[in-house]
């Protein structure tokens, strides 16, 4: 029996020409991802304009980090990083965005991204971290605690002009382990 041929992915840091690509993953993951968490209307009126995300990109503050993945020269996914958005969170560090094309979902390309936004926030002396997901968004709520994520609470947010309850998965020092297998979910 033929093994199919895995192909090396690299992950990097954006560039400002990332940003077209950067948006088609963000815009096809949501209406993949977020069917029936979100109102089909919104996620059938996302386009691919990437106007305000070059803009972004290009102002990006010193304490941000934007990452692409690769594949055979095409970008498949994505993270976007920095300092936490809430100054008083006791995790300094967030992973504000972080999606990978549906159909490269199960080859290591989120846990690559993740380790990198890692590394990125490390070296920023930003030792903890904290990820927000849709609490519905069960998938990437099993990813984060497979990684070794722990659960510390919820929260309403409005998002994108919806209502919507979000998870929040922390590290507490991810300078020292960050990546845990055993699939537990760990409360904080």
């Amino acid at each position: 029996m033929t093994q199919p041929k895995i192909r090396a992915v690299r992950v990097r840091r954006a560039v400002v020409e990332d940003a077209d690509a950067i948006e088609r993953v963000r815009t096809d993951t949501w209406r993949d991802a977020y069917r029936g968490l979100m109102p089909d209307s919104l996620l059938d009126g996302l386009g691919y304009d990437a106007t305000r995300r070059r803009a972004s990109m290009a102002a990006l503050p010193p304490d941000q980090f934007v990452l692409v993945a690769e594949d055979e020269d095409a970008v498949v996914g994505f993270c976007i990083g920095g300092r936490s958005h809430t100054p008083e969170e006791r995790f300094r560090g967030e992973v504000y965005a972080i999606y990978v094309v549906p159909e490269q979902h199960g080859r290591g390309i989120g846990r690559a991204l993740l380790q990198a936004a890692v590394n990125e926030l490390v070296d920023r002396d930003l030792r903890s971290m904290i990820i927000w997901v849709l609490r519905e968004n069960a998938p990437s709520r099993r990813f984060y605690e497979r990684m070794g994520g722990a659960w510390i609470r919820d929260e309403e947010r409005e998002l994108v002009g919806v209502r919507v309850t979000e998870s929040a998965y922390g590290w507490p020092d991810v300078s020292r382990s960050f990546g845990g297998s055993s699939g537990s979910v760990q409360r904080m």
